[in-house]
């Protein structure tokens, strides 16, 4: 498959697909491959709002570029103009599959990858909680990105 643009899907755009959205986007950029769009988008944004801070203080402390960010909602513009859709959790893939017509392929992270985990919530207001988050979706964002490049390979 060619995946060119992809949104990745949270329950509302604040962490965790915000973060897997940067982490994404730069081992994408180190593995020099430059035509691939990353994006993130929420389930549930009922207004834009800035994104948590602590998740965006992580995220620099271990060496991520962030532009200004905010939440959005996921729209059916998104998910067409997409050519992959990943989702934190199975059920979030499966409120996509069924609350949107678009066709594209949407999955969660872990499904992707062909392993039997979902990114973990963030359960605490802490540097510890934020990081133990971060690691994980590093992980995962690494398999994911190691399966998008490798399948644009000939």
């Amino acid at each position: 498959m060619n995946y060119r643009k992809i949104v990745i899907i949270g329950e509302n755009n604040l962490c965790r697909s915000f973060m897997a959205e940067v982490i994404l986007r730069g081992l994408i950029k180190r593995k020099q491959v430059s035509d691939i769009e990353v994006i993130s988008r929420g389930l549930v944004v009922l207004f834009s709002e800035p994104v948590s801070p602590m998740a965006v203080q992580t995220l620099r402390r271990h060496g991520y570029e962030i532009d200004e960010f905010r939440s959005s909602q996921l729209t059916e513009e998104d998910l067409e103009s997409s050519d992959l859709a990943l989702t934190m959790t199975e059920e979030q893939a499966e409120q996509v599959r069924t609350g949107f017509q678009a066709q594209t392929t949407c999955m969660s992270v872990g499904t992707f990858i062909d392993i039997d985990e979902e990114v973990p919530e963030v359960t605490d207001d802490t540097e510890e909680a934020f990081d133990k988050c971060f690691h994980s979706i590093e992980s995962l964002m690494e398999a994911a990105a190691d399966r998008i490049i490798g399948e644009l390979l000939p």
